[in-house]
């Protein structure tokens, strides 16, 4: 039971540290957090076919500004 505390706790920690990181680069690059927040779990979803060897199809992108 102890242990299931411990893996949840570092699951809430890790999903606090991605939403930051998001919400940082969603301000830098001028767009809202609900589109670099889709970006990023399409990404991580075309990440996971790969691994599982599945041929990922080519993501679309919109044009946006430049992360600097």
């Amino acid at each position: 039971m102890e242990h299931e505390e411990n893996d949840e706790s570092a699951a809430n920690s890790e999903m606090r540290y991605i939403t930051l990181e998001l919400m940082k680069l969603a301000q830098k690059s001028g767009r809202s957090f609900a589109e670099v927040a889709e970006e990023y779990l399409k990404n991580a979803h075309k990440l996971q076919r790969m691994i599982a060897g599945e041929k990922a199809s080519p993501v679309k992108r919109k044009a946006s500004k430049q992360i600097r």
